[in-house]
């Protein structure tokens, strides 16, 4: 199974570090509000994935398991 980490993830946790040592600049707080945005979608966009790869199996049909497995490979492979 797919394990994106995405650059938005490596910001967030860049600015969660920023935030232990000092409060965060108005554009920082932004730019972190934005990559809170990209990640809910990512999310989405995964389970989204997985749920109809689930719902492809549960009916028998594999070939729709392999579009929406080779969908998650493509996500991994893209933000590796």
């Amino acid at each position: 199974m797919a394990f994106i980490i995405h650059p938005v993830h490596r910001r967030m946790t860049e600015l969660s570090i920023i935030l232990n040592n000092r409060k965060l600049t108005s554009s920082e707080q932004l730019e972190l509000v934005h990559c809170l945005k990209v990640n809910a979608d990512l999310v989405q966009q995964t389970e989204g994935y997985k749920e109809a790869a689930y719902a492809a199996h549960t009916a028998g049909n594999m070939d729709l398991v392999q579009h929406f497995s080779e969908k998650l490979d493509e996500m991994e492979a893209k933000y590796s």
